[in-house]
């Protein structure tokens, strides 16, 4: 990767953490807040809270020093995930919009990725939630309907800011060169 990409996927990470991490934050506080769920799941889920914005706030600080590459935007995706998903699994139980914060990595990666990697990505998330909420019980049909449907509002959502993105790349390429 030349210097022109790396920093360009600098600035596309700090562009998502700009957005992303307000919704997670609001998500989660407002969960706790609202919801008053029992402990463990405030501690965990606060806990996490603030584990997620110190990690981010360290990592978008190394990435803009140009201390660090590539590996450390896909470590933060990844790491991401790993909380959202622990967070949605203890507090989903109690508020349910939390289920967002599963689809921040599939649009991250839809802004960053080929559509390919893009479809993968909200594909195996979608299980994730799917997952989470058949670990907690079968409930009522309409209860499922509510899951597939978000399931698929992840993977077509970020397909759509795959091909969104895509489209802006090509039309900044298209432009001619300032000077």
């Amino acid at each position: 990767m030349n210097q022109h990409q790396e920093s360009h996927e600098v600035r596309l990470a700090v562009l998502v953490s700009t957005y992303a991490t307000p919704l997670a934050v609001l998500l989660v506080a407002m969960g706790v807040l609202l919801s008053q769920p029992r402990s463990p799941v405030w501690e965990i889920s606060i806990g996490l809270l603030l584990f997620g914005i110190v990690f981010n706030s360290w990592s978008i600080s190394r990435l803009k020093a140009g201390r660090a590459g590539g590996g450390l935007i896909q470590a933060r995706l990844y790491m991401n995930l790993a909380v959202n998903t622990v967070i949605v699994y203890f507090l989903g139980g109690y508020w349910t919009p939390v289920w967002l914060l599963l689809a921040l990595t599939p649009f991250a990666t839809a802004i960053y990725g080929t559509k390919r990697r893009t479809l993968a990505m909200s594909l195996g998330v979608s299980c994730l939630l799917l997952g989470i909420f058949a670990v907690r019980g079968f409930k009522s049909p309409l209860d499922w309907g509510i899951q597939v449907s978000q399931a698929v509002f992840i993977i077509l959502s970020s397909l759509l800011i795959n091909e969104l993105s895509a489209l802006a790349k090509s039309a900044a390429r298209s432009l001619p060169p300032q000077g």
